[in-house]
């Protein structure tokens, strides 16, 4: 079958790497503003084979190994993670720190990302640190969430590309919501806490409000998302670094995993290991 295998990297692409793909038809070589950008179109009739071979000797080199429809069009809609994806903070982890609670939170979170606790249940115990912060701490917080680097040029690349771009979080809408707006983008979707007024101060009650952004709420959101702007699921791209990405993963036509946890890294099609979130559009748009 057809395939495109696409490689990037923040320097050169070894040529030991290159060899590995049987007879080319064609390849084009990019710089990019992170390093190399190498396409090669082939035939292939294992591609998953292919992909496991190459990913196994990458090292730092990112690999995706393409099929139709993606091996020959960009992707119509990209949907990221947030927390430690589009951004390189944690924002349960920002909040916690106003709370006093820093250390203790940002354990939990890691080891929730890494599969070891379920989800929601730590989002609870974490949230509830939380309790009686006024909300201006959103006003203290908004502005420390860090975009990753290259976070700004993918979203340009999937507009160019005529893409839609939309974010899914276990984070909170009090915090994602003003970043989506920021960025221009197509779809929010993340956690409320809930909030109540003592002595005319509106503080946070250490609850969440409504259904938990879990992993299969963030694969729902995919495929909702996909929905309402008629595209088929194959020409969808997800990013995400950690276990509550995996059934958007699955849900996805392209799954990306970026500087991400081992369960999240094997998972995906694609995992880019150096920080620079621009890299997906190599894979999603070939841009």
């Amino acid at each position: 079958m057809d395939i495109r295998v696409t490689l990037a990297a923040t320097g050169p692409v070894p040529e030991s790497l290159l060899a590995l793909i049987p007879a080319p038809i064609s390849t084009t070589v990019d710089e990019t503003a992170y390093g190399q950008r190498i396409n090669l179109y082939a035939r292939h009739d294992d591609p998953a084979a292919l992909r496991q071979a190459l990913r196994a000797v990458a090292g730092n080199v990112a690999v995706g190994v393409l099929t139709r429809p993606l091996a020959a069009q960009p992707a119509r809609l990209l949907l990221l993670d947030v927390d430690s994806t589009l951004t390189t903070t944690e924002a349960v982890d920002l909040l916690a720190e106003h709370a006093g609670a820093g250390e203790r939170v940002a354990e939990i979170t890691e080891r929730a990302m890494r599969g070891e606790l379920d989800f929601a249940e730590s989002l609870r115990e974490r949230v509830a640190t939380l309790k009686g912060l006024s909300v201006t701490v959103f006003s203290d917080v908004g502005p420390r969430m860090t975009l990753s680097p290259g976070a700004e040029d993918l979203i340009r690349a999937a507009k160019a590309a005529g893409a839609k771009v939309g974010i899914t979080s276990g984070g909170f809408t009090q915090l994602v919501g003003p970043l989506a707006r920021i960025l221009g983008l197509d779809f929010c979707n993340a956690n409320r806490l809930e909030t109540e007024t003592v002595g005319g101060v509106e503080r946070l009650t250490g609850r969440v409000v409504g259904d938990i952004v879990d992993r299969q709420q963030k694969a729902r959101d995919l495929l909702r998302f996909a929905h309402e702007h008629k595209v088929d699921a194959e020409l969808t791209v997800a990013v995400g670094d950690g276990a509550n990405d995996l059934d958007m993963f699955d849900a996805a036509g392209l799954s990306v995993a970026y500087c991400a946890k081992p369960a999240a890294a094997a998972s995906a099609d694609v995992s880019i290991p150096f920080p620079r979130l621009d890299a997906v559009a190599a894979f999603a748009f070939n841009a």
